[in-house]
């Protein structure tokens, strides 16, 4: 009779060993892969906020009085660029705007719903908004000849948004920026 020796089947230490390590190495380059991709979804996510914060704040200005917000910019006697930005930056409060009467005056006479639109917070994340006059496209409209009588009915805006604290995402979230017109009251 042949009798067959045992023959031992398996793995050895170093074959599981190797195996280990290889699986490690291959499992931390997707967790890698995973912690990046979730880190530009959340910075997506902040970016969608803003964009959205903007098209508000544009959407609120577009309803607002045209000659009310045309002489906060523009002083009515000399068409002189009076004021260039609507921001809460200068304002402690929503009554205290620090050297600015007329921004007081504008969000005095707002009722105080500007304070809110130019200061929203979502996601415990704090947003500052400002509202900026074009004058270069103001001059554009006026010297094309097709849009020359444009200019006396349409307000060019634009509407930046950035992080109050910027801190909130180590400082990678830029501003975003929409533009947008405020049409007199005549042509809506």
């Amino acid at each position: 009779m042949n009798r067959r020796e045992p023959r031992e089947e398996g793995f050895t230490l170093i074959e599981v060993l190797a195996a280990t390590v290889i699986l490690s190495v291959a499992s931390m380059a997707m967790l890698a892969f995973f912690i990046n991709a979730m880190s530009y979804n959340k910075g997506n996510q902040n970016k969608t906020v803003m964009v959205n914060l903007a098209r508000n704040a544009l959407f609120y200005m577009e309803k607002q009085n045209y000659a009310t917000i045309h002489n906060y910019f523009i002083d009515s006697s000399t068409e002189k660029l009076k004021n260039s930005a609507i921001s809460s930056k200068d304002c402690s409060t929503r009554n205290i705007c620090s050297n600015n009467t007329d921004l007081q005056n504008l969000f005095l006479n707002s009722n105080m719903k500007l304070w809110d639109v130019l200061n929203p917070k979502v996601n415990d994340i704090e947003y500052q908004i400002s509202v900026s006059y074009q004058d270069k496209l103001t001059e554009e409209l006026k010297n094309d000849p097709v849009k020359k009588g444009m200019a006396n009915y349409l307000l060019p805006i634009r509407v930046e948004v950035s992080v109050k604290d910027n801190n909130v995402n180590n400082g990678r979230n830029k501003p975003v920026i929409v533009e947008g017109y405020i049409a007199n009251e005549t042509i809506r």
